[in-house]
């Protein structure tokens, strides 16, 4: 008896946490606390039983989100928040597409999804619009920022993405290259497993802002034809 009433006890604590919450990712972590001797297998019963009442959605073993209560259901985790919960504290994220150039002022197209580049398999249980960027190992080598991850993402996609011309995306990488929250030598080392298109491109973005030392340290294409390729998007630019 004394057993089931700490169960009880145990669920109870849980259930009025979570109801209590909106717009947030619970583990099992969180309530470590309550994780006593018999304990564990009260806790996870009760989120299951969260579960199926609707009043939580599984992301994915051990994490849930607790979200806002629409006419359609429970409104779905945001992508960003669901992935750092999910992720390895290692790995860098960013936004990728039209989220991306949007974010950095090199397009005015609002992507209606949350688009991200994590250089991550992609995890259990994750929506929404997500780039794989596992073998770019040099991003997590230089533990890259969100804008940082971004700007590599943008560069990667300017032909397809951003919708300025050359002379105006160029200033506008002038002014990102000078944010205190962007370390150019990071950028520099996270290159080296950039696509040769990339790294062309972080080149000549790097020089025009005034980083010629730094832009010589990043790895030129060994094609001609992929640096031609890859720096149209900025021809006639000044």
């Amino acid at each position: 008896m004394a057993g089931d009433q700490r169960q009880m006890s145990v669920a109870g604590r849980v259930r009025q946490r979570v109801l209590r919450s909106r717009d947030r990712l619970w583990s099992v972590e969180d309530f470590e606390d309550l994780e006593r001797a018999n304990s564990y297998s009260a806790l996870n019963n009760e989120l299951r039983r969260l579960v199926a009442k609707g009043e939580l959605t599984r992301v994915r073993r051990g994490v849930y989100w607790r979200g806002r209560a629409s006419r359609f259901g429970m409104l779905s985790a945001p992508t960003a928040e669901v992935l750092k919960k999910t992720v390895d504290a290692g790995d860098a994220l960013g936004a990728t597409g039209w989220h991306a150039t949007n974010l950095l002022g090199l397009s005015t197209q609002v992507s209606p999804v949350e688009a991200l580049a994590v250089t991550h398999r992609r995890p259990e249980g994750v929506q929404g619009k997500l780039a794989t960027r596992a073998a770019r190992q040099g991003r997590r080598d230089a533990m890259l920022n969100g804008l940082e991850v971004t700007v590599l993402e943008a560069l990667e996609g300017w032909d397809r993405y951003v919708e300025v011309d050359g002379t105006t995306a160029l200033k506008r990488f002038d002014e990102l290259l000078r944010r205190d929250d962007l370390r150019v030598d990071r950028l520099v080392i996270a290159s080296r497993t950039e696509p040769a298109a990339v790294r062309e491109r972080l080149r000549a973005v790097l020089a025009h802002a005034g980083y010629k030392d730094d832009a010589e340290r990043v790895r030129r294409a060994r094609d001609p034809r992929t640096r031609e390729r890859a720096l149209r998007v900025i021809a006639g630019a000044s």
